[in-house]
């Protein structure tokens, strides 16, 4: 009789450890090779809607199309000091902390409004803290996010090639332009 129930419990414990690894979610990789940081898939999807929300799609592609997530990632990896990139993984994790505790619920689940005001306050805080010349990981994390998405932005392919026109220096030579705006960048630039 004992044999029959070891047997048995033998049977539930092969089976729920058959099922064990279907019911965990495996992590999911970051889509870049990085040296430096170590960041998961998911703080890498987080970052690719904070980075969205910093510039949004509208007729134009936005971060998230653009895939500047990668950008700010590579350029944190390749360009930053050790003690930044430990600070840019502290402040996207406390990042992750801190909206959780607002919201109650993750960034990438914020309504737009919601992702847009928490940005503002961090963005106050940043600015706050430079100010004052304090080094806070969640200001520098978002300072330096900022930064690398509006320079991939404006760097991007998409914009140098539909938003810029790109002329040769030094340009033609027009004598006889009448200049109506001093900040008519088309006209004066040719």
């Amino acid at each position: 009789m004992n044999r029959r129930i070891a047997i048995r419990q033998l049977g539930f414990i092969t089976a729920g450890v058959m099922l064990l690894p279907s019911c965990v979610k495996p992590a999911r990789p970051v889509s870049i090779a990085l040296k430096h940081l170590s960041i998961s898939g998911d703080q890498e999807s987080m970052l690719a809607e904070i980075a969205d929300t910093i510039i949004p799609a509208t007729d134009i592609p936005g971060a998230k199309q653009m895939n500047l997530q990668a950008f700010v990632l590579r350029m944190v990896d390749d360009c930053q000091t050790p003690e930044a990139q430990k600070n840019f993984e502290t402040g996207l994790a406390s990042f992750e902390d801190e909206v959780k505790k607002k919201y109650s619920k993750s960034f990438e689940e914020c309504t737009p409004g919601e992702r847009k005001s928490f940005l503002l306050e961090i963005d106050k805080l940043a600015k706050a803290d430079r100010q004052g010349k304090k080094e806070n990981p969640l200001t520098t994390f978002y300072s330096m996010t900022k930064r690398y998405t509006m320079k991939g932005f404006t760097n991007s392919e998409y914009v140098m090639t539909n938003i810029f026109a790109y002329n040769m220096l030094p340009g033609k030579f027009l004598g006889c332009v009448q200049i109506k705006d001093k900040n008519d960048v088309k006209t004066i630039m040719g």
